[in-house]
């Protein structure tokens, strides 16, 4: 589908704006479409927007919005779903070339090769969105889910990952494997320098990594006088049961 590039006004046949119109128990009739890049009709933006003419879609589409906020707002984020160009299917499962663009492999009989193309994400009230199935979510894997964090991250330019298959090290330091964490909790670090590969972890042939922090410096004697004074003052919840 063709992503829009200006808006269509729509105007009533003497010039008014549809609001008025429709406060005036006026129904049906004829409109006109102002093309908001090449007329001069005035955009009424405050404070309760204008009519335009829009293109609507029923499609799937890719949740972006965490448990809780579906449960207690009620808009969510989502990005719309588009099936994946057969050519390219193989350089979007690659998840190397198009950040915008995150690559679904096919769940019969809903839907075949797909992208959540991300440039369109946006704000739905949730009573739009209907489950494919009753009572079934379709839900990424763990795997999958850190796959659309760093997708996410790395579009609006902040990676909270790299990725030894697509990046090279930023700069000299020490650097984390994420999956040995999450998935182990255990540490497995590796020093790096700037500009080489990173390489697969040795221990869980993971491919993410982080960069280690740096350590806080040891507290001096101010700041320990500070925080027994604070520990003194703490009131006692003893005293107020």
């Amino acid at each position: 589908m063709p992503k829009e590039s200006r808006w269509q006004l729509l105007r009533t046949q003497s010039g008014r704006r549809l609001e008025e119109a429709l406060q005036n128990g006026n129904l049906g009739g004829k409109v006109r479409v102002e093309d908001s890049n090449r007329s001069e009709v005035e955009w009424y933006a405050y404070p309760d927007g204008d009519f335009a003419a829009a293109r609507l879609t029923k499609r799937p589409v890719l949740v972006l919005s965490q448990t809780c906020d579906v449960q207690n707002k009620d808009y969510i984020q989502v990005a719309p779903v588009f099936p994946a160009p057969p050519a390219d299917v193989e350089r979007l499962s690659g998840g190397n070339e198009f950040y915008s663009a995150f690559y679904l492999r096919p769940h019969p009989p809903e839907f075949d090769h797909s992208f959540a193309d991300l440039e369109r994400m946006q704000a739905v009230h949730k009573s739009y969105i209907r489950r494919p199935l009753p009572g079934v979510h379709f839900r990424l894997t763990d795997a999958k889910t850190r796959d659309l964090q760093r997708f996410v991250t790395r579009y609006f330019g902040r990676p909270n990952s790299f990725d030894s298959d697509t990046d090279r090290v930023p700069r000299t330091g020490t650097y984390l494997c994420v999956d040995c964490f999450y998935f182990d909790g255990r540490v497995m670090s590796r020093p790096r320098t700037e500009g080489e590969e990173f390489g697969i972890c040795p221990a869980c042939r993971g491919t993410k990594w982080v960069i280690q922090g740096h350590p806080r410096p040891p507290l001096t004697v101010f700041d320990r006088v500070k925080i027994a004074i604070s520990i003194f003052r703490r009131p006692n919840p003893s005293r107020h049961s």
